[in-house]
């Protein structure tokens, strides 16, 4: 009788833990992924104009604004 009451409170516990993992896995919002994070230009010479390109995705389910950035 034990293994029984148990078993059926460990099996109502996975089937809770299963549907609530699920769910905070969709995606909601925009998500952005950058390929790379950050760049270093090692040594330049001073006054010496540099130019790189950062290439950012949007895998959320809404459009992705960027509104403001922050050269380092």
């Amino acid at each position: 009788m034990k293994r029984l009451v148990y078993g059926t409170a460990f099996l109502i516990i996975w089937i809770i833990l299963s549907l609530t993992t699920g769910w905070a896995q969709q995606a909601i919002g925009p998500r952005m992924v950058l390929e790379e994070k950050s760049f270093d230009a090692k040594q330049i010479k001073e006054g010496e104009p540099i130019e790189h390109t950062f290439t950012v995705r949007n895998t959320g389910d809404r459009p992705l604004e960027i509104k403001k950035v922050n050269p380092g």
